[in-house]
């Protein structure tokens, strides 16, 4: 039998009724009320007269709080009519001030002026201040909750919009890379069906890491590397002798993490672009390099001429999508550098890594 969850516990759930029932704020006006009797206690000799007064308090700070929250804010606020809504506090104030001096001289028939040991105005005036006072401490400690929950609602929603976006990108490397490899192996069945073989075993291995192994946000930096060897082992099948092809490593690549597939977009345009001279070599040179800033990778490959009179082309799918990804999980803490030429295109990436 599994244990229920805190939020279906019936705690939680007595919780939720009383909060929605608002059984907190008649607690809260009891402990008001008794705050001030006991506050007040020696300032009265009738203990009657000193819970006839406090409890026209709280009914007037009462009724001004909820008032103004929920009647003059709810409907002056949607109008961005905040001076208004001041105005309307401070005047509601007054008013119940005199309410407030009307019941209890004329109805209670307690003397005030001799209570208070002051004229009526100053009664009034008293009875304003007060109103004014409690009433919005309480409605500016209300604004405050309420825009801190607004605020983590709102980074809440901005948070999973960001990671569904942040999925959506990622999942979008593995049918660019699987239609593109798949087209290999297609025209290699033909061509040397043993090639084929070894192409789509090797395919089957970079799929398993993609799917077991790079799910999570970071991955260590080895296995991004051995993803991009196993890649370009691949490619080496593909293109046979017409690639050369250089992969430099420099510095400490070991003990640190990056975004998983980070990399591999940039490779994937190397020989998605690469040229197809029979008279010269097509060159493919990947260098990726640990500093004192961070991570740098450059890539690098020959393309044919005709691309380079496609201004607007910049790897397609593959480089737009890796250029969201970047602003989404290394905000201000990246520079990307692309060069495309007449016969060759460059790619220098620079990562700012966190190291907590």
């Amino acid at each position: 039998m599994t244990k229920q969850t805190s939020k279906n516990s019936p705690l939680f759930v007595l919780m939720e009724k009383l909060s929605e029932w608002k059984v907190h704020h008649f607690i809260f006006w009891i402990a008001y009320f008794f705050f001030w009797v006991f506050v007040y206690r020696g300032f009265y000799t009738d203990v009657f007269l000193l819970y006839k007064v406090t409890g026209v308090y709280l009914i007037a700070h009462a009724f001004i709080y909820y008032f103004t929250h929920y009647y003059l804010a709810s409907r002056l606020l949607k109008h961005k009519s905040s001076y208004i809504l001041i105005l309307c506090f401070f005047l509601t104030s007054f008013l119940v001030a005199i309410g407030m001096y009307i019941f209890l001289k004329w109805v209670i028939s307690i003397d005030l002026e001799n209570l208070f040991s002051a004229s009526s105005l100053q009664v009034i005036f008293v009875f304003t201040t007060s109103n004014i006072f409690t009433p919005g401490i309480l409605l500016a400690i209300k604004s405050f909750m309420e825009n801190r929950k607004f605020i983590r609602k709102t980074e809440l929603l901005e948070k999973q919009r960001l990671e569904t976006e942040l999925q959506y990108l990622k999942s979008q490397v593995n049918p660019h890379f699987l239609f593109n490899t798949i087209n290999s192996i297609f025209v290699l069945i033909k061509i040397d069906p043993d090639k084929a073989s070894e192409t789509l075993i090797k395919l089957s291995n970079l799929l398993r890491s993609q799917l077991y192994e790079f799910s999570a946000n970071k991955i260590s930096i080895e296995k991004e590397l051995e993803y991009l060897e196993n890649y370009i082992e691949l490619e080496k099948i593909r293109k046979g002798n017409r690639l050369s092809l250089t992969f430099e490593k420099e510095g400490s690549l070991e003990g640190f993490e990056i975004a998983p597939l980070m990399l591999i977009p940039f490779l994937e345009n190397c020989f998605k672009h690469l040229s197809t001279h029979t008279d010269r070599p097509n060159v493919v040179k990947i260098k990726i390099k640990r500093n004192r800033e961070g991570l740098e990778a450059s890539f690098y490959n020959t393309s044919e001429p005709a691309a380079a009179n496609k201004p607007n082309q910049t790897g397609g799918i593959g480089l737009s999508n890796i250029k969201r990804r970047l602003e989404l999980v290394y905000p201000n803490r990246y520079s990307l550098d692309i060069y495309k030429g007449e016969e060759d295109f460059s790619v220098n990436l620079k990562l700012m890594l966190s190291y907590d």
